[in-house]
């Protein structure tokens, strides 16, 4: 997904797996499912996102929205979509169709990437085209073979759900930029309630890392630092039974810390 920009986006790549993929969720049986994050910066309220997940027996849809809030609606408004959709083959999570869109500045951005069925190959469709000056350029070798992050996280939970381990890596790409993501066992955690609306509880903690391959741009402070997996912690709990959601996501950076926590008040289930 298309960042939030630039406070969240300071943390766009790791946010994008957690609050594009905090919206993600391992799980059987057809089912939809309705969750909102919000994001603060330290204490300051930043940006929200909900999601709009639909689950069939072997397909699966997403509609996610993300916008700037408080301080940061004033100075950097930031409103973005996405739409995915994707098949369930042998228990793993594949894209089928994914559309990023978002508004920053009067600037909009687009990209329409496609992964056929048969061999999995992708095909984009950007507007405008990539800035080459502003950003690295993307190679066909990172993304053959990569998925989009939103299924490269469902897929994570699913490990998660199964054999109650985060360890894992994979190629993933999002039609405008391609990194490789890899989750560690940190151990696990009794969340406190910090906010009204937070979730209180045992957690498993993953440690995140996220290598940039292509698409991220030229001039970043952020790849000047080598990230540790104590960097980016992402809490997974089985908030209902059988199902495992991101509960909270926590990201050091130079700026201080950004924390997404999921609004357990948001969290809507429906099983058919």
């Amino acid at each position: 997904m298309i960042g939030i920009r630039p406070v969240a986006y300071c943390l766009a790549v790791a946010v994008t797996f957690l609050v594009g993929p905090a919206t993600a969720v391992a799980t059987s049986g057809p089912m939809s499912l309705q969750l909102t994050y919000k994001i603060e910066w330290g204490d300051v309220d930043v940006a929200t996102t909900s999601a709009d997940w639909v689950f069939a027996e072997d397909t699966f849809e997403l509609v996610a929205t993300s916008r700037t809030v408080g301080l940061s609606d004033a100075f950097r408004t930031y409103r973005g979509r996405t739409e995915l959709s994707g098949r369930i083959v042998n228990g793993r999570y594949l894209p089928h169709r994914l559309v990023i869109s978002g508004v920053s500045k009067r600037r909009a951005r687009a990209a329409i990437t496609t992964w056929a069925p048969a061999t999995g190959a992708a095909a984009t469709h950007r507007e405008p085209a990539l800035d080459l000056e502003k950003v690295f350029p993307l190679a066909e070798e990172h993304i053959d073979g990569a998925i989009d992050p939103f299924s490269a996280m469902l897929n994570a939970l699913n490990n998660i759900a199964q054999g109650g381990s985060c360890t894992g890596s994979q190629r993933v790409y999002d039609g405008l930029r391609t990194s490789e993501l890899t989750l560690h066992d940190i151990g696990t955690e009794i969340l406190q309630k910090d906010r009204p609306f937070a979730y209180r509880g045992e957690a498993l903690v993953c440690g995140f890392v996220g290598k940039p391959t292509g698409g991220h741009q030229r001039k970043s402070r952020w790849r000047k630092k080598q990230p540790k997996p104590e960097d980016v912690l992402i809490f997974v709990a089985e908030v209902r039974p059988d199902l495992f959601l991101p509960v909270r996501l926590q990201a050091k950076s130079f700026l201080g810390t950004v924390t997404a926590r999921l609004v357990m008040p948001s969290l809507t289930v429906e099983r058919q």
